[in-house]
């Protein structure tokens, strides 16, 4: 493709509407790739609104393509490839790389810094963010960002076998959470959920949950779970976590990935009592990404079932009417724009 072509693109506006454009698209830089987009997932913070957000952005980071254009550059990648990108990707050059601490890198490699996103027909993307994967199907494979998402902080929890494990939010992420931790054998897990939310419990059942607390109905600090939580997983925002520090028993380790803006981006706790009960809070933040092999890995073996969590699948032509689903959290699970 040369780069005066033009390119159906889709923005996000501030008002939750979206619209499509045609984008013309840059020539490569050396260390650049081209891709043709096949599948990219709708993910929870797609749906959100910073504060000082532009009046219309492009967005989708969730992405799995194929490549059809390599930076002079570019090695050991190959045009007519399938990849998935990585949100974001460690240099593997600065101190902290070097010395083994990938997640602290100061040079992170990321589309998001040339403004090129996947609810398009095409992206550019640093070729570094490139993982090359095979015998899964385009839309399964745009997993593999969000599972990592949720491998990282199920690492940061330190899943024991006998571990009374507490979730607190039922979106993708905190879905395939559950699953992974059903997997290395946690005794009992909870999930935190409103009731309406029934394509989600569905799935949840499915992967194995002990029970399902609506805290709209009864407060998860006034819950019976019948034994001691000593493991929580928070994806939902941050005022949430006061529940996950009454409800955690001493030496409970919290490991905590949900955001939010406005007032709703801060917390407020009993700090001597946090101190008391000796928790633990762990925030994690899976930037850079560092699991993408493993979570590709877990599809294809089918440690996460990629189908079940997947509920709509949308042509980029539909992507407003993909995103107003995606906004329903009452009947979608995973939407994804094909």
């Amino acid at each position: 493709m040369t780069s005066n072509e033009r390119v159906i693109t889709a923005a996000y506006k501030n008002d939750h509407s979206v619209s499509l454009r045609p984008l013309i698209q840059r020539p490569l830089t050396p260390n650049e790739i081209r891709l043709r987009v096949d599948a990219c997932g709708i993910c929870g913070s797609d749906l959100l609104t910073s504060p000082g957000e532009k009046a219309e952005s492009p967005f989708g980071h969730e992405i799995a393509g194929t490549i059809i254009e390599l930076g002079s550059k570019v090695d050991k990648l190959e045009d007519g490839q399938t990849v998935v990108l990585e949100s974001s990707s460690a240099c593997g050059r600065c101190s902290n790389c070097r010395n083994d601490r990938q997640e602290l890198c100061t040079d992170v490699q990321s589309f998001f810094m040339s403004n090129s996103f996947g609810f398009s027909e095409e992206m550019i993307a640093p070729a570094v963010s490139a993982i090359p994967y095979d015998g899964l199907k385009p839309e399964i494979a745009s997993l593999s960002e969000p599972l990592g998402v949720a491998i990282d902080m199920v690492r940061l929890a330190d899943i024991r076998l006998d571990s009374n494990v507490l979730i607190l939010g039922l979106g993708p992420i905190g879905l395939m959470a559950l699953a992974l931790v059903k997997r290395m054998g946690a005794r009992r897990v909870f999930l935190s959920a409103c009731s309406s939310k029934t394509a989600r419990i569905e799935v949840a059942r499915k992967f194995g949950v002990d029970e399902v607390v609506d805290p709209s109905v009864t407060p998860l600090p006034t819950y019976d779970f019948g034994c001691k939580i000593d493991r929580i997983l928070v994806t939902t925002p941050p005022p949430t976590l006061n529940d996950a520090f009454q409800v955690g028993s001493n030496g409970a380790i919290i490991s905590f990935i949900g955001i939010a803006y406005g007032d709703k981006a801060y917390c407020t706790f009993d700090v001597n009592s946090f101190h008391f009960k000796k928790l633990q809070l762990r925030s994690s933040y899976a930037s850079p990404a560092l699991f993408t092999p493993l979570a590709l890995q877990y599809l294809r073996e089918g440690v996460i079932d990629g189908e079940a969590m997947i509920s709509h699948r949308f042509p980029l032509t539909k992507i407003e009417e993909a995103v107003r689903v995606a906004r329903d959290t009452t009947r979608s699970v995973k939407v994804v724009v094909i």
